[in-house]
């Protein structure tokens, strides 16, 4: 379990003076969490505007204003602090309205378990610290790129190179979508202007990544739903970081809506057909490619065989079929066709790249690529084996 790099206050509003000193016996285990107590909502509120406050752990039924309405009202005070409920509701859907309203990370039924609590106070803290780890990072970047007046080649490929020095796992990955977009792009029949974005729109699809930790990027198995809630929330991180940078307006577009899915089960706004950009679906096309037909974490390569089977019976559902059958015509006979359209093409790519250019973009030596990976996943065997021993 990750280790929290803060000292967290943590609210617990009960009116009941028995379960907050239950609650704070509990909770006071831990050596990093400094607990405050209010036994009613009013006084809860005052608490959270008195302290920086990480998290509210608070009970539902109390006189005068209910753990929800406290929550909600909470918002107003600290939007960014993680809330917890404790219930004893039986009606679901009441409490589903009631989750919604309040903006609440779990519920916890009553009686609750000491065990299961203190975990789930951890990991709504770990939480906490990645949500405001991301901020700032979303943050320094934006105010980074609002210095520069001018779209620059330099500017995409400190994003792009910053992605892959991260999680050099995937390094290239990026490059390569942004490649078979525009070759689908050309494909098509679209504008050279239409193209450029989608050449820019694959290099940058991936950069909200940058705030995603390595053992969630790196997970050899399946991610938890908490994990894939942050794991979700990059195409508009990406989105974020590209701001308002003159000239990608539009690659900020298909950035953003690189994972909606042609029948509106995507994210993050479940756009449907053809209120997806074009460029977006392009992309997710090329991007879903390139994903299959390379090692990851979580699972080996299907092939160029196997992933045009994908392509073709995902037609409709998650890709939009024009784009399936544009990247057909120029991808499905073998991989190597595709690389070499890529050696052919982008000599004069419209931001000047080569597949194989010298200065500009590294050819990526797949003996290298995952460097960090492997170091990573040989200390968890290491730390793995030490504590069994």
């Amino acid at each position: 379990m990750t280790e929290l790099l803060f000292k967290h206050k943590i609210l617990v509003v009960d009116d009941e003076e028995a379960n907050l000193r239950l609650l704070q016996r509990v909770l006071r285990s831990q050596s990093n969490y400094e607990v405050i107590t209010a036994v009613n909502a009013q006084e809860g509120l005052a608490k959270i505007k008195e302290n920086d406050v990480s998290l509210i752990i608070t009970d539902q039924r109390m006189p005068g204003m209910t753990g929800v309405e406290l929550l909600r009202a909470s918002l107003n005070v600290n939007e960014d602090c993680i809330k917890i409920l404790l219930t004893g509701y039986t009606d679901l859907e009441a409490l589903i309205d009631a989750i919604n309203e309040g903006h609440i990370y779990k519920y916890i039924t009553k009686p609750w378990d000491a065990d299961e609590l203190k975990l789930t106070v951890r990991r709504a803290l770990e939480a906490y610290e990645l949500k405001q780890h991301n901020t700032a990072l979303v943050g320094e970047l934006k105010d980074a790129m609002k210095e520069m007046e001018l779209l620059s080649l330099g500017t995409i490929r400190a994003l792009a190179d910053a992605l892959d020095a991260k999680c050099d796992y995937t390094a290239g990955h990026s490059l390569r979508v942004s490649q078979i977009a525009v070759l689908i792009g050309r494909a098509m029949k679209l504008s050279p202007d239409e193209l450029r974005d989608i050449e820019l729109g694959g290099i940058l699809h991936d950069i909200g990544k940058i705030g995603v930790p390595e053992s969630i990027l790196w997970k050899p198995g399946k991610l938890s739903p908490e994990e894939k809630e942050v794991m979700s929330k990059h195409p508009e991180i990406s989105a974020q970081i590209i701001g308002d940078l003159r000239g990608l307006k539009r690659a900020r577009e298909y950035v953003r809506h690189h994972h909606e899915f042609y029948d509106g089960s995507g994210y993050p706004d479940h756009l449907v057909g053809d209120d997806i950009p074009l460029g977006a679906r392009i992309i997710l096309v090329s991007d879903a490619y390139d994903a299959m037909t390379t090692d990851r974490p979580y699972r080996k390569a299907i092939g160029h065989d196997g992933a045009i089977v994908e392509l073709k019976k995902l037609r409709d559902s998650q890709f939009d079929p024009k784009v399936v059958n544009a990247f057909l015509t120029i991808g499905e006979e073998s991989a190597a066709a595709i690389n070499d359209l890529i050696t052919q093409e982008f000599s004069n790519s419209f931001l000047g790249w080569h597949w194989e250019a010298t200065g500009t973009v590294p050819v990526f030596d797949p003996e290298k690529t995952g460097k960090k990976y492997k170091e990573y996943i040989e200390m968890k065997e290491i730390s793995a084996g030490e504590k069994k021993n």
